[in-house]
């Protein structure tokens, strides 16, 4: 066999791509439903963080108008729960960068499913277009699929891999921004534990 030979006759190349729609639609569609739940998720822990930190914020003022503030234990409490608040800040912040990342990830979702519609219209289109006007060889055709692939294919495929980095991303926002807030519940409960 050639080198230069195709591996998969257009016919068969067009066969794999009708056998392989559905699956690869069903998959994408669980890939979306992943993410609006983590987005759903994540939506709570702003919600908790943003309500902690106005706790924190709100027990500071109240300890910070007592008269005895200068007093050693009064500094540690102050200190203690100005340390609880970064931390619920840092998970919300995080929280919110994954929510964005995760709006990006959507973006880029329907700018590739746009795409592969156009080229499913073009295909469709072309093969009507061999049965219903004079006889075009199969050549001409390969070529004119194959002129449009290539104005298609390198923007699909920096789409394709800018989504994979954003999911990367996203995952890694979200792992963070609950690893920060468990940080910052466990020193609710050791600093609770230490007044008892």
């Amino acid at each position: 066999m050639n080198s230069d030979d195709p591996l998969l006759t257009r016919e068969q190349m067009k066969q794999f791509e009708v056998d392989i729609k559905e699956p690869y639609k069903e998959h994408e569609s669980e890939r979306r439903r992943g993410i609006e739940i983590n987005a759903g998720f994540f939506e709570k822990i702003t919600a908790l963080s943003a309500g902690s930190m106005a706790v924190c914020a709100s027990a500071i003022l109240a300890i910070s108008g007592k008269s005895d503030i200068h007093s050693g234990s009064t500094r540690m409490a102050v200190h203690d729960l100005i340390l609880i608040a970064d931390f619920l800040g840092a998970s919300f912040l995080l929280a919110i960068f994954h929510n964005f990342l995760a709006a990006q990830v959507a973006k880029l979702d329907v700018a590739i499913s746009e795409s592969q519609f156009q080229w499913i219209l073009f295909t469709r289109a072309a093969s009507l277009a061999q049965m219903t006007t004079s006889p075009t060889n199969d050549e001409t055709m390969t070529q004119v699929e194959d002129a449009v692939r290539e104005q298609m294919s390198p923007k699909q495929s920096r789409r394709v891999k800018c989504r994979g980095s954003l999911y990367l991303c996203v995952n890694w926002a979200g792992y963070l921004s609950i690893l920060v807030f468990g940080i910052a519940f466990a020193l609710v409960l050791f600093y609770l534990h230490q007044l008892w």
